[in-house]
């Protein structure tokens, strides 16, 4: 009899009840082909960096540093699958995702059996962004500075805008006037496709500009 090797989920996440409640769901999923199951916190980045899995899902909003964990985790464990499951997965943020390396970005309110075949969907080499969340995704551009990239200048003020300083305060920091720091700030949002500060704030913490 041949035996094969169960399948091996983690669930990074702040919420063990929400780490718990998937892995349980999927166990009942795969009890066909076997799971073990692993919760991590989504901040523990020495176990993140060292991954085990051939599925994780990932809250990309409360993973510092994704930008550069993403590519590690990947090179440590080439072809597992990552999946984003975010409780507001917006446009800017599935962008983010997907050029990150991850395969799929759902919502957290999507439901069990769903999410169960975007798992099935993922181990097998495909994709999938759910259905409102790529509609916003692949909405027309806003304006005609939208994805293109925002100077240095501007990243660093929007950096500092995302933690809470106001222009005033950022042109105090920087030299510049008030009026100059809102002009780059208003210029970097627009390239970025952000409408308001809180659109940047989970940006920014996707990117890890907030650590």
């Amino acid at each position: 009899m041949v035996s094969t090797s169960p399948v091996r989920l983690g669930v990074a996440d702040r919420s063990p009840i929400f780490a718990s409640a998937v892995i349980d769901l999927a166990t009942r999923a795969f009890e066909a082909d076997g799971l073990d199951g692993e919760a991590i916190d989504a901040e523990d980045l020495d176990r993140l960096r060292a991954p085990s899995w051939d599925v994780l899902l990932i809250d990309p909003l409360f993973t510092p540093t994704l930008m550069t964990l993403v590519p590690q985790m990947l090179s440590a464990r080439p072809g597992m699958a990552l999946i984003a499951v975010a409780s507001l997965p917006t446009r800017e943020l599935v962008d983010v995702c997907l050029d990150a390396g991850f395969r799929s970005v759902v919502s957290k309110s999507v439901s069990g059996s769903a999410l169960m075949r975007v798992i099935r969907v993922a181990m097998a080499g495909g994709s999938f962004v759910e259905r409102s969340v790529g509609r916003a995704a692949t909405a027309p551009k806003a304006g005609p500075t939208e994805g293109k990239i925002p100077t240095p200048r501007e990243e660093d003020i929007l950096k500092l805008w995302a933690r809470g300083y106001s222009n005033s305060d950022i042109a105090g920091r920087i030299g510049l006037s008030p009026k100059t720091v809102d002009t780059h700030r208003a210029r970097g949002m627009a390239k970025l496709g952000l409408a308001d500060r809180p659109a940047l704030i989970r940006m920014a913490s996707a990117r890890g500009w907030l650590n």
